[in-house]
């Protein structure tokens, strides 16, 4: 099986609604959650998971609360390389159905594994055993300790 590896910040990127809440940050010092979503036209459902995958992945934060508002700001600049909302990240070496899927917007979570050498062993072993059930040869390394579990699901489009 191929070992998928990629940078959090440019998965995160590859969504076309994450890209755009980045591009609406990019215009200003900081927005509300209600102005991003008048901006962005999605649920407050949806902006939220969105605003979450960016988070983890550092590059947006909420920096204060107001009342029952959240505002929100870019940490660094973001380079989204021009205007092009399709661009996607360097996807080589990852299987075709794996980036066709990520081209076509699929929703991508990234879960990350905390550093501790009995959760990477204990994730380890959850892999090999679902691979088991579905019939999987995984063939990972004894030496292999996963640092998060890449989870892509098809896309909605």
């Amino acid at each position: 099986m191929t070992k998928i590896r990629g940078d959090s910040r440019q998965v995160a990127l590859a969504h076309e609604t994450r890209r755009g809440i980045v591009k609406t940050l990019q215009e200003v010092e900081e927005k509300s959650t209600v102005q991003i979503q008048e901006a962005i036209k999605v649920t407050r459902y949806h902006l939220y998971h969105h605003l979450e995958q960016l988070t983890k992945a550092g590059i947006i934060e909420n920096h204060r609360n107001q009342g029952r508002a959240r505002w929100w700001r870019l940490t660094g600049p973001i380079n989204l390389e021009g205007e092009n909302t399709t661009t996607q990240p360097d996807l080589s070496g990852l299987p075709e159905e794996v980036t066709s899927l990520i081209r076509r917007g699929a929703d991508i979570h990234w879960v990350e594994i905390p550093s501790s050498a009995r959760d990477a062993i204990a994730a380890k072993k959850m892999l090999e055993s679902a691979a088991e059930d579905w019939g999987v040869e995984l063939n990972l390394p004894f030496t292999f300790t996963p640092s998060g579990i890449l989870v892509i699901g098809k896309s909605r489009n």
